[in-house]
């Protein structure tokens, strides 16, 4: 799941999550950044000082004299991991009291050791360095000692052995071939005992304290600019994560390429929050109080696509509706039917949604007669059709009427379908308002009736799933769909609106025509046929539409 991702590209879409869920980053990375800043100054400060070993190459004896061993990395190893070793911090302990831990580690590619200790006390950490390289450099010169006594040994006691053979055989004149050999054996153990003796005068143990540690005046840790970046770099990515995490899990629409890949339709438009209407139960009808917002200029551009999609086919009747409740189908519906009115339209609005009618709060017109107490014969249809006021009789609304055990069913009646044959004929444009689709199967009654449905959805609210849901549901029915309307859009809808807030906010002039895309087909249909049954792809205008029933 890609929720932010359009179809053309991944780039926008990652901008896109970037910008909405722009706090879920910034938090994380300001408070890495306050975090690490403040435990960097609040931490102790801490000096480093090195010593450093030079390792000796071990030598081997040939016939023509000394030649040395070159050193293999397993050896520099080796000596990495015996500076730190028991012994060591043993001898360090002894002199100190204690053995703080210190770091071994090969200065570059050559044979020194460097030996270093960190301690809040920088005299001390060059005391406690130099304490390591010497007991490092005591314990190798006694354990080459050792070895040495050990060879000497060994030599003697083969000279000894030899010279008691000599002796032994010497009275014997047959034997003088191998008292010459034995002689010459003597010889070269005694000149191996030789050379060991002069090797151990001058031998160090294969290592050699070359430069002692010194305090420094500069401490190593903390470095509060190094942890502060350090902070903000692991709070930006722990919320990016975040960000894109919770936008994977997330199922609410909030981009109209969203809603247009979840319903398979274009958007028509996208209508801003209004901010200023807090109780959406009150109906507010914006087009009318305030025929100069940036809210009001979405819905003439709104007008606009409708017009434009009215133009490529014969669409005198649409049906408003929604995939669930409080998505803002009633007040699309009022607020159309107004800026109809103002394209000098002759508009008639009917509230379809039987179970919960508000249609006529926007006017303040009494729903106690109007379509059911007509498809009953309760009353004729010119007794129940209401004048807007202030609609100078270009916008009329026909009420809910009566309450019925039935809507679904009334409005499935032949005479339903009679009805909206009359109204089309008397109006150049009817609107009709119905309850969501998912809810209540009234839309898809009503939808067999009218000439094209256009789908209200809420940013933020309506889910994919539902949305899909919907359409799948009117598809089924072969219902022609003109389109989707964003409710309650914000910047990051995908629709910006600074064209109203601008001109229209100004001079209160009308959007200019949407610029048309081209016919989009639906599933496994030419573009051609999909025209000819009212699915037509539309250039949507800016913004998103107020809640309501």
């Amino acid at each position: 799941m890609t929720n932010g991702l359009d179809a053309d590209g991944g780039f926008r879409g990652y901008l896109g999550i970037l910008r909405s869920r722009m706090w879920w980053i910034i938090a994380p990375a300001c408070l890495g950044l306050i975090a690490s800043l403040a435990i960097s100054l609040l931490s102790t400060r801490e000096y480093s000082a090195a010593a450093q070993i030079l390792i000796q190459s071990p030598a081997t004896q040939t016939e023509v004299g000394t030649i040395p061993v070159q050193l293999t990395q397993a050896d520099v190893e080796t000596v990495i991991q015996l500076a730190t070793s028991a012994p060591v911090q043993n001898s360090v302990r002894a002199k100190l009291g204690s053995a703080p831990p210190v770091a071994a580690a090969e200065v570059g590619q050559t044979n020194i050791i460097s030996i270093t200790a960190t301690t809040p006390n920088p005299v001390r950490s060059a005391m406690v360095a130099n304490l390591y390289a010497k007991a490092f450099v005591s314990y190798r010169q006694s354990v080459n000692s050792r070895n040495l006594a050990a060879a000497e040994f060994q030599l003697r006691s083969q000279i000894s052995a030899t010279a008691r053979q000599i002796k032994a055989l010497g009275s014997r004149s047959r034997s003088s071939a191998q008292v010459i050999a034995l002689s010459n054996q003597e010889s070269v153990l005694k000149e191996q005992l030789a050379q060991l003796q002069v090797s151990g005068a001058v031998n160090s143990g294969g290592v050699e304290f070359v430069t002692p540690a010194q305090a420094s005046v500069a401490s190593v840790s903390p470095r509060p600019a190094r942890d502060a970046l350090l902070g903000l770099l692991a709070g930006l990515i722990l919320g990016l994560g975040a960000a894109f995490l919770a936008e994977h899990l997330d199922d609410r629409l909030t981009t109209t390429e969203m809603a247009e890949r979840a319903a398979q339709a274009p958007v028509l438009g996208a209508v801003p929050l209004i901010a200023s209407w807090r109780r959406p139960e009150t109906p507010l009808l914006i087009s009318k109080t305030d025929p100069a917002s940036p809210v009001t200029e979405s819905y003439r551009s709104l007008r606009t696509s409708v017009q434009f999609a009215r133009q490529e086919s014969s669409l005198r009747c649409l049906l408003v509706t929604s995939p669930a409740a409080s998505e803002g189908k009633t007040s699309t519906v009022a607020n159309l039917g107004v800026v109809f009115t103002q394209a000098a339209e002759r508009v008639l609005l009917v509230s379809c949604d039987l179970r919960k009618p508000r249609l006529g709060d926007f006017f303040g017109i009494d729903e106690s007669r109007g379509i059911t107490s007509v498809l009953t014969g309760q009353d004729d249809l010119d007794d129940v059709l209401r004048p807007v006021p202030g609609g100078n009789g270009q916008l009329w609304l026909l009420p809910a009427g009566p309450a019925v055990p039935d809507p679904a069913e009334l409005l499935g009646w032949p005479r339903t379908a009679d009805l909206f044959r009359t109204l089309i004929e008397r109006f150049d444009l009817v609107l009709a308002d119905s309850p969501p689709v998912l809810a209540v199967t009234d839309a898809a009654v009503l939808s067999r009736v009218v000439d094209g449905t256009v789908v209200v959805t809420a940013a933020g609210k309506t889910r994919k799933t539902e949305l899909r849901r919907a359409a799948q549901r009117l598809q089924q029915l072969h219902v022609p769909v003109l389109g989707v309307i964003l409710n309650q859009a914000n910047r990051q809808a995908g629709y910006g609106y600074g064209y109203g807030y601008g001109y229209g906010a100004k001079d209160g002039g009308q959007a200019g025509p949407a610029v048309p895309a081209p016919v989009m087909a639906a599933a496994g249909e030419p573009a051609a046929d999909q025209a000819a049954s009212g699915v037509v792809t539309v250039q949507a205008s800016q913004a998103s539409l107020p809640a309501d029933s």
